[in-house]
């Protein structure tokens, strides 16, 4: 072993007994050549070492934020399984019968972006199956469009809603504007006067609404995600 090795090794080992030891990383002097390689090495790595952790951090503390906003909304990373309706008809005539096979109807919530749309009376030609484990409730799938719930939702993205659960604030939920139509919002509060709602996306003004009855169709339980979630096909009947 040469002692440029040597100083590289001693090197090493001194560093990390002071860190271990939590002491300053402050290398010794030496006009070695092979030892000043070494220490810029050395400090290259944990400047590194340091971006990566600090990194790290800032992702961690990004995923709790999101998971605080968009809490109670479980991902699923795979495509929903299609189920064959029984019949045709308005979305309100089929939840019942979904929920008896186990399945949500499914529609485009941007059929109801506007005033004069009622969600509920769109025709309804396609259901979802409803992932094992889910309490039995009346649930409907709404497939997003736009941007104002980035991170959490994107356009594309299919959520289901309990229509059964209460509404807290805090929650991500579906609700009726009078100006917007059916919105998917964070319930920023719920007061006596009126519901606030908020986009994730801060390009969104907030909006608010009288808490009247069916003003908030109940909150968002889970997603599949946009990349995944492309409207299901059935076979075709023999």
């Amino acid at each position: 072993m040469t002692d440029r090795n040597e100083w590289e090794r001693d090197l090493v080992v001194w560093l990390a007994g002071r860190r271990i030891e939590g002491m300053p990383a402050a290398p010794p002097a030496s006009t070695d050549p092979g030892l000043a390689r070494a220490v810029e090495g050395f400090r290259s790595w944990r400047a590194t070492a340091d971006h990566e952790a600090d990194a790290t951090r800032f992702a961690g503390l990004v995923r709790r934020r999101l998971h605080a906003r968009g809490r109670g909304v479980q991902r699923i990373d795979h495509a929903p399984a299609p189920v064959r309706p029984v019949g045709a008809g308005p979305l309100a005539l089929m939840i019942e019968a979904a929920r008896e096979a186990h399945a949500a109807p499914l529609a485009e919530l941007g059929v109801a972006a506007g005033t004069g749309r009622e969600l509920f009376d769109e025709p309804c030609d396609a259901w979802v199956a409803l992932p094992p484990g889910l309490p039995p409730a009346r649930y409907v799938a709404l497939r997003i469009v736009g941007d104002s719930m980035i991170p959490l939702l994107h356009s594309g993205d299919i959520v289901l809603v309990d229509l059964d659960a209460t509404v807290h604030a805090g929650a991500v939920a579906v609700a009726r504007h009078p100006e917007h139509g059916c919105v998917v919002k964070r319930v920023a509060g719920v007061g006596r006067r009126a519901v606030s709602l908020v986009s994730l996306n801060p390009a969104y003004p907030p909006l608010e609404l009288v808490p009247a009855a069916g003003a908030l169709l109940g909150p968002v339980v889970l997603r599949w995600c946009g990349h995944a979630a492309a409207k299901p096909r059935l076979a075709p009947r023999a």
